[in-house]
């Protein structure tokens, strides 16, 4: 079976895309690039402001007249939007055969056995209280770079951002953890990395109580091959 990917919205969440482009091709799945040509296709859709969340809506509608017209057969809503929006998404969207919630994307390739046997599928719950975007990625960033994501959720509750009520407090990647992703990514030909996270200014402070970012530049630095660190 095909499938297909609409990654919408920040790097962190392109990350989260590769990650579950990782799982359903070791589960045997046949990643294509159009989404014309799959059978089944994930929107990773971002829910943060406004435009944002037209552009997800715009984006699962478009593709939802692919379903109708029987181009592909299953049609999956994951990220941002299906977090902040779960059940009233699928209430409204009768095109998606699926939400899948910032908790559970990690599980897709068992999610999506559900939806091929023909349950359609609510996976939606309140943010992790650890960090579990982890695991093999497919690069989606041009060669000889690519994203590394040190952290998740947001501890600072600003009035006009609801990145903490969708995504959670502040949830640190293990340094070594870190350390070992960039290691193999430089394996893999990587020579720029882009360390992204909601608040990474603040890395470890849910771990170690203080800020840990110089001391995770410091070793990123110490990566044999590694030419170019980026903060973003």
């Amino acid at each position: 079976m095909k499938a297909g990917f609409i990654s919408l919205g920040c790097a962190k969440n392109q990350v989260d895309t590769e990650i579950m482009i990782a799982l359903l091709k070791r589960s045997g799945y046949k990643i294509v690039s159009k989404v014309e040509r799959a059978d089944i296709v994930v929107i990773n859709t971002c829910g943060f402001i406004d435009p944002a969340k037209e552009e997800a809506v715009d984006n699962i509608i478009a593709t939802g007249k692919l379903k109708a017209a029987g181009q592909l057969r299953y049609l999956v809503a994951t990220g941002c939007l299906a977090q902040r929006y779960g059940q009233e998404l699928l209430d409204e969207m009768p095109e998606l055969d699926g939400v899948i919630g910032i908790s559970h994307f990690v599980q897709i390739d068992m999610i999506m056995d559900r939806i091929v046997a023909g349950e359609r599928v609510l996976e939606v719950s309140e943010p992790p209280q650890v960090f579990i975007e982890k695991g093999p990625r497919v690069l989606t960033t041009p060669p000889g770079s690519a994203y590394l994501k040190i952290t998740e959720g947001c501890n600072n509750r600003c009035t006009y951002c609801a990145i903490p009520s969708i995504r959670g407090r502040l949830r640190s990647k293990p340094r070594q953890e870190v350390i070992q992703e960039a290691s193999e990514l430089v394996k893999r030909g990587v020579r720029e990395l882009v360390v992204v996270g909601q608040d990474t200014a603040l890395y470890g402070v849910d771990r170690v109580g203080k800020s840990e970012l110089p001391d995770l530049l410091r070793d990123l630095g110490g990566v044999e091959g590694l030419e170019w660190i980026r903060l973003m």
